[in-house]
């Protein structure tokens, strides 16, 4: 069975600490074992004897190992998780610190957690967990309870603020769990950092950027006060302890069992350079998003490019192609490119458009001829998809075959894909730039053709790879346009053509009898259509979305039974239209499903319109493309939430420990506010007694009675209440009102931990 969680522990044993060898033996003596969970030790160097006593003590306990020679450089945390997670195989990974201790069903609940929090579907989420440590008095007694009740004695302890057994406890912790493929794709730990400190936290920080589940604090990148004590929604930590709070809310909790600590060594000196590094990244990562670049997957080898387009070359999806090796083409041949494949010295080619000259097209086809592996990554037909095929470009792929798609769909995929189909037809955006829409009766009336069937014909580019390439029996664009002047001629009277130019294009053929609709948004003209005809264009896959007959004249890979009708000849077209045939409802949902789920994976394009350099015409290139479902097939993929909105707002119990710091703040800006309105009354007083001859200070007096009320305590009331949750009810008000009257029942009669925690320290 495969498992689920890889959990990475990084050490190196000195005779200073020879004691982390038999702290190996605490995941497994002291939490049930689950079976979901896979432990990967990495030994960063550790010299003999410690090195074999450490692979005896993993192969006792079941426990994988990686060895590092790397003696002769600093203990490194980062190097030795980047490595665990290179080496993972899990779709999780988590980072534990060898000195913690597990309770007993720890791993249970942090299954439980991930599928709680539904991180398969969200890769940018990551859980972090909260340390409670143990003084030496502490440790001595966690291991002489029993199993079952050291959660709950231990937890009890630190809310009882036992100093005796409890050293501290932090919320915001290195004890993560992560996304592999999205830890990969951004670069994991930055090795820069060496020695002790800082480099699980300026990548926990860039995750926390990343991951929007809560809103960012001011002033992110300062540095303030601790994660103890932290009262302000203000700085980096303020937000990061956020994440541990959240599962320790559910019981979720690690024990740090005590150790001397090492301050004097050469592995703790680098702290001041570390926290310096630590702070220049913050500030580059929130400006440009400096961050490493993806770290391969071993598993997927290594992979050839020919250039950086972000269709290819992209950290949210450089990991599934393992070792990216860029090479320039025109110094290479077919012959070469080959050789290096069938050399062992690369795994596969990697095409942007395999068509895009002479002789990238040369090199394509030698590698297929070969049957050597590729991937072809272009955009989809579908908006903001992407298609990373195995199998070949576009209409010549095979990866669009029946045998891939035409299966029954479960209940949940049958609605999620007419939930999508849905969605489609209601948005205004398509694959191409389009006007906004009118809707189905405005552009109905605006073309003029009420009581008219309309064959809708959207042209496309005579330039694309698609038209030079895959025109089929059509044979040309010209030869299309000609078709579509003899169906004008040939239609019955009760039939008219309405067509469109692409988006890209300035010119229009010269087509008697054909309504150019150019204005019109593509999705309102399909949906007054009764049929459409393509070469081979995108909008024919949307046109059986809309359940409109669909005519294929050129290759088109949706042109398949039960889906378009491959037509190229006017007869043709003239008895599919008077036979009313439509697609099959089913195998177009079918078809559908497939793509959106199985085989395309989509990205918010950052795109901006230039001109070609040999042509002069218009075109639109793509600078970034931001996954957020990627697809690769025979090698994997992830789901990552698409809408960006915050999930947990300040409303939440979360944000207790900060209600009073955000009461205050409201209370500064209200006051503010009321300087500044009068300020400028006093202005306006003035100038209303210049010019009346009534004196400034009645006017001022009149002024001030317009106002809606003088500032005091409710207004006082109101304003922190909407400086805190914008749609608060009487509840919230309530609330910030009893804190603001009388404080001490506020604290005291609170339910939240958090309020109360904070209530002791400051009463004290």
């Amino acid at each position: 069975m495969s498992k689920t969680l890889t959990v990475i522990i990084p050490l190196r044993a000195t005779s200073s600490r020879p004691d982390v060898i038999e702290r190996l033996n605490y995941q497994v003596e002291n939490s049930e074992r689950c079976n979901d969970v896979d432990f990967l030790v990495v030994d960063d160097g550790s010299a003999a004897p410690f090195d074999d006593q450490i692979k005896e003590t993993c192969e006792r306990n079941g426990m994988r190992l990686i060895r590092l020679e790397t003696s002769d450089k600093l203990f490194s945390f980062g190097r030795c998780r980047n490595v665990g997670v290179s080496q993972s195989t899990t779709p999780f990974v988590m980072f534990l610190d060898v000195d913690l201790v597990p309770y007993d069903d720890f791993y249970k609940d942090l299954i439980n957690e991930i599928e709680v929090r539904e991180l398969h579907n969200d890769v940018s989420d990551f859980i972090m967990v909260g340390v409670i440590y143990l003084t030496k008095q502490g440790t001595q007694q966690y291991f002489d309870t029993t199993p079952k009740l050291r959660k709950q004695k231990f937890t009890h302890a630190l809310l009882e603020d036992n100093h005796a057994i409890i050293e501290k406890f932090s919320t915001g912790t290195s004890v993560t769990v992560y996304s592999r493929p999205w830890y990969m794709a951004h670069g994991g730990v930055d090795e820069s950092f060496e020695g002790w400190g800082y480099e699980d936290l300026e990548f926990n920080c860039r995750m926390i950027r990343l991951s929007k589940k809560f809103p960012l604090p001011s002033e992110f990148s300062k540095d303030y006060r601790n994660f103890k004590n932290i009262v302000e929604y203000k700085g980096w930590k303020s937000i990061y302890r956020l994440f541990g709070d959240l599962t320790f809310y559910k019981g979720i909790v690690l024990f740090h069992a005590w150790h001397p600590v090492e301050t004097n060594g050469d592995y703790m000196k680098r702290k001041g350079a570390n926290e310096k590094l630590f702070n220049e990244n913050l500030l580059k990562f929130a400006r440009d998003n400096h961050e490493p670049w993806a770290l391969p997957m071993p598993e997927a080898g290594s992979s050839i490019f020919f250039n950086k387009n972000p269709f290819v070359y992209n950290r949210l999806t450089a990991p599934y192609f393992g070792r990216m090796q860029l090479f320039d083409p025109k110094r290479e041949t077919p012959e070469s490119i080959v050789n290096l494949i069938q050399h062992g010295k690369a795994d596969r080619v990697v095409f942007f458009n395999p068509y895009a000259d002479e002789h990238i097209k040369s090199i394509y086809e030698a590698v297929k001829a070969a049957r050597l592996p590729f991937f072809v990554c272009e955009r989809g037909a579908l908006r903001d998809s992407v298609f990373i095929d195995p199998n070949g470009f576009n209409a010549e792929s095979e990866s669009y075959h029946a045998a891939y798609w035409d299966k029954p769909l479960s209940d949940k995929k049958r609605q999620k894909v007419m939930d999508y189909i849905n969605e489609e037809k209601t948005l205004d955006a398509s694959l191409e730039k389009q006007p906004e829409r009118l809707g189905e009766l405005l552009t109905r009336k605006q073309l003029g053709l009420e009581g008219k069937k309309i064959l809708f014909v959207p042209f496309q580019r005579p330039s694309d790879t698609v038209i030079q390439y895959f025109c089929g029996e059509i044979e040309t664009f010209d030869n299309f346009v000609n078709l579509v002047r003899t169906l004008a001629d040939a239609l019955p009277s009760n039939w008219s053509i309405v067509g469109k130019r692409h988006p890209l294009e300035d010119d229009l053929p010269d087509m008697p009898g054909v309504k150019w609709a150019n204005s019109s948004n593509v999705k309102d003209l399909l949906a007054v259509a009764d049929a459409t005809l393509v070469i081979n264009s995108g909008v024919g896959l949307l046109s059986l979305m809309y359940g409109k007959l669909t005519l294929a004249a050129g290759q088109a890979f949706y042109a398949q039974p039960g889906l378009a009708e491959h037509a190229f000849s006017a007869d043709r077209i003239l008895q599919l239209l008077e036979s009313g045939a439509r697609p099959d409802p089913e195998r177009v949902l079918r078809f559908t499903s497939y793509l959106i789920d199985d085989f395309y994976s989509f990205g918010t394009f950052k795109t901006r319109e230039v001109a070609w350099k040999e042509t002069g015409q218009r075109m639109t290139a793509t600078s970034d493309i931001d996954f957020y479902q990627v697809r690769v097939p025979g090698i994997g993929g992830y789901n990552r939430r698409r809408n960006k909105d915050i999930t947990i707002r300040r409303e939440s119990i979360l944000f207790d420990r900060y209600r009073v710091a955000m009461s205050m703040e409201a209370y500064e800006q209200n006051k503010a506010a009321i300087s500044a309105t009068d300020s400028m009354q006093s202005e306006n007083a003035i100038m209303l007694s210049q010019t009346t001859g009534r004196s400034s200070a009645s006017a001022l007096s009149n002024a001030g009675s317009t106002r809606l009320g003088t500032f005091n305590e409710t207004q006082l009331v109101t304003n922190a209440s909407y400086s805190v949750n914008l749609h608060s009810g009487n509840r919230s008000w309530k609330k910030i009102k009893k804190l603001i009257r009388t404080p001490r029942r506020y604290f005291e009669e609170s339910r939240s931990p958090i309020v109360l925690g904070m209530y002791r320290v400051f009463k004290r």
